[in-house]
């Protein structure tokens, strides 16, 4: 039996209207299989929320969360508020301006998670630091963390077809290892 593969969506600052990729994306998950199961997508700013959902699945569910722009930092919140295992993260360029950022860009993976995929742009003057921000693995993270540099442009890579592949790719492989 195939494990359900539980993921909470959040778009970027501005919802719908600033990150309608999210919406697509959200839709090409679900079409990937009845044991895909998306929640939201979420305002960025009700990652709590999201948190709570997921946290209310059965604990034979794979959990996860992807997100864009502030959506992608506040992935990384829903991670360290859950007292369990975070199968999946995928932050699509994180914002310099999030939560949990330090001075150099990086975010804190938490412990907790398996495995992380972090799109971003490595030019802080052409993003003005949107989509600058990366995922970083402390010294107590045993999971695997994928960084993946792009040269896009912050507005619309929540609606980049390749980025979409990259996160469905990881979401597939995810739910075929069941860990």
């Amino acid at each position: 039996m195939t494990a359900t593969l539980c993921i909470a969506d959040l778009y970027g600052l501005g919802g719908r209207l600033s990150s309608p990729g999210m919406l697509t994306l959200a839709a090409k998950i679900k079409q990937l299989g009845a044991e895909f199961v998306v929640l939201g997508p979420y305002d960025q700013s009700a990652w709590e929320q999201a948190a709570a959902d997921l946290d209310r699945r059965p604990s034979s569910d794979l959990i996860g969360a992807v997100g864009y722009s502030l959506g992608a930092n506040n992935v990384v919140e829903i991670a360290l508020e859950l007292g369990r295992k975070v199968h999946f993260l995928a932050g699509i360029q994180p914002s310099f301006w999030g939560q949990g950022v330090d001075w150099s860009g990086a975010i804190a993976v938490p412990p907790n998670v398996g495995a992380a995929l972090c799109i971003y742009n490595p030019s802080f003057v052409a993003t003005l630091g949107l989509g600058y921000a990366r995922y970083a693995a402390p010294e107590r993270f045993s999971g695997s963390l994928d960084l993946v540099a792009t040269d896009d442009l912050h507005p619309d890579v929540d609606s980049d077809a390749g980025v979409h592949g990259l996160v469905l790719t990881q979401l597939k492989r995810i739910a075929g290892d069941g860990k």
